[in-house]
């Protein structure tokens, strides 16, 4: 496979733009018709993952913040759900997929699709790395935000006690900035689809949150 992106232009950002925005539609009608339709969930996240990598410009240089982010997302996590020094006290449900020691498998593309649609909106900006990667980590965290309550009713995860801690939202800011500063490292070009992908979960998960 070359390492030139092969969907960076006009016509391959349309169409997965356009394959985005159809998978989530009908995501949105499954979980709104169907109680077990959260259960395909990681499919269409993987999904996402796989065109948003595809949309990169250089696949080498796109392949270090692929996997750092993907393995160090499951590395947080699972030492969130095994000693709660991150993030808080919670367990992953069964609407995520399989899962590795408690810990579902796609949780490390969940960070990648949330920090390279955070770092899209920013990457533009004609400011220094470090304070792009805090606007995409504040950017990534009130993604979490929108994301949690609908996760919740989803059976993504949970809470004990049902409270979400505000230490959830600082560590996600915390590596979710670290991981854009990586990711700006290695991506000089802006994702379009990652920028589009954002806006998409913003009205996708709004939705959820007052219809379920």
């Amino acid at each position: 496979m070359s390492s030139r992106g092969i969907l960076r232009g006009q016509q391959g950002i349309r169409l997965v733009i356009a394959i985005l925005l159809l998978f989530h539609c009908i995501g949105l009608v499954i979980m709104l018709t169907s109680e077990d339709g959260a259960q395909l969930s990681y499919l269409n996240l993987a999904l996402c993952g796989i065109l948003l990598f595809l949309s990169e410009a250089n696949y080498v240089k796109a392949m270090l913040p692929l996997l750092v982010i993907f393995v160090g997302g499951f590395v947080v996590e699972y030492i969130g759900v095994h000693t709660g020094l991150l993030f808080g006290n919670y367990q992953y449900g069964a609407s995520l997929g399989p899962k590795f020691e408690q810990i579902p498998l796609i949780i490390g593309i969940n960070w990648y699709c949330i920090v390279l649609a955070s770092s899209a909106l920013v990457h533009s900006l004609n400011v220094h790395i470090l304070v792009k990667s805090i606007l995409a980590g504040a950017l990534s965290t009130g993604l979490d935000y929108i994301i949690e309550p609908v996760a919740v009713k989803l059976d993504f995860w949970k809470w004990d006690g049902g409270l979400i801690p505000v230490w959830n939202y600082i560590c996600w800011f915390g590596f979710a900035s670290i991981f854009a500063f990586i990711y700006f490292k290695f991506s000089p070009t802006k994702n379009k689809p990652a920028q589009s992908l954002f806006l998409i979960w913003l009205v996708f998960f709004t939705i959820l949150t007052f219809a379920l």
